[in-house]
């Protein structure tokens, strides 16, 4: 969806960006487990900086996914299991270059000037990471360099495991033996038991205040988490941290058209 596809013409302001100008959007067969709360619990609204960051994750064994509150940090895990299962998705929509970060540039320059701070420079390093790997839209929907694809090519799963807390999972066999998704409630010292290597964790740490779970575990961790340290603190110490950052007006508003319809249908059905 792009600016065009808005029901009601508004003044959008002009993105940074370009790839803040549009928004893919997937209507799921059926509704996302535990999100019926949200008038569209059967749509995932996925931005360029989340095939960005499925590509960083995806290259990491342990990583961190942090942003401000509310900006859809658990959502992406469930983009990040669509796109483990539907890797067509990625050769439909995302042709991937590399290419330098010119924010994070000129973020260099103002610290040797003095006119940046450590805490500024380190955010933008981490948005860097994610956006580096981001074409802008006109080459999108092309076919990609297959060879500049085979480098990006992220780590993909036989087993996902979506944990609350590492007490409630769901699991997700990708590569079989079943199609069948298991929910199972065990203790965090367990996921060692039935993850390994070829396995990806996908931790979210719910209302609890649990530390991310990984001694002993051998499986690719992805940790969604808020800025609060204090969940994290030791994890931190092997794992990558990517910052996401926030959609854009436009963004914004093509997700809130697709609610609104969401729920006049419920309305009208009810």
């Amino acid at each position: 969806m792009k600016e065009e596809d808005l029901q009601h013409e508004v003044l959008v302001p002009k993105s940074e960006h370009p790839y803040d100008d549009y928004l893919d959007v997937i209507k799921l067969p059926m509704e996302i487990p535990m999100e019926k709360r949200i008038p569209a619990p059967q749509f995932l609204f996925i931005r360029p900086d989340d095939y960005a960051l499925f590509y960083c994750c995806g290259k990491q064994k342990k990583c961190i996914l942090t942003g401000n509150p509310g900006i859809s940090k658990s959502w992406f895990q469930w983009k990040f299991i669509l796109l483990c299962y539907r890797q067509e998705l990625l050769d439909r929509f995302v042709p991937f270059m590399e290419e330098e970060d010119d924010d994070y540039k000129e973020g260099e320059e103002d610290g040797k000037e003095g006119k940046g701070t450590e805490q500024v420079l380190k955010k933008r390093k981490m948005e860097s990471d994610a956006k580096k790997v981001l074409v802008v839209p006109y080459q999108r929907r092309q076919k990609a360099d297959q060879n500049l694809l085979q480098q990006s090519k992220p780590f993909l799963p036989n087993l996902i495991v979506r944990t609350i807390s590492g007490t409630k999972s769901y699991l997700f066999f990708v590569k079989g033996p079943t199609n069948d998704v298991l929910y199972v409630k065990h203790s965090p010292e367990d996921l060692m038991e039935f993850t390994d290597a070829e396995s990806t964790i996908l931790w979210e740490p719910g209302s609890g205040t649990a530390e991310v779970c990984y001694e002993d575990i051998d499986a690719h961790i992805i940790a969604t988490v808020s800025p609060n340290k204090e969940r994290f603190h030791e994890f931190l110490k092997r794992a990558k941290m990517f910052y996401m950052p926030c959609p854009s007006e436009l963004q914004l508003r093509l997700m809130g058209q697709i609610y609104r319809s969401a729920g006049e249908e419920q309305y009208h059905h009810s």
